[in-house]
């Protein structure tokens, strides 16, 4: 058994999604991870010779009549990744 840390918002949202479930919160985050890896194992086999995604070889389209402001905003968003 392992211990790991999340942020006390996390848990929060963890503990009210768990009870609507009717289960605890270890319950729910064990089905999320085994959710996850399944995704994850499912999406590697069907498409093995992919290269993972990148945000370097993305180029941002422009929005017709977006203010340079707006597009340098939605920029934003992705330059932290």
């Amino acid at each position: 058994m392992h211990t790991i840390e999340i942020s006390d918002d996390v848990y929060e949202a963890a503990l009210r999604t768990a009870a609507l479930d009717s289960i605890d919160v270890n319950t729910l985050i064990e089905g999320l991870v085994r959710r996850h890896v399944e995704y994850i194992d499912l999406f590697r086999e069907s498409s093995p010779d992919l290269p993972p995604f990148s945000l370097e070889r993305y180029e941002m389209d422009r929005t017709p009549g977006e203010a340079e402001e707006d597009y340098q905003d939605r920029l934003r968003m992705f330059t932290s990744l």
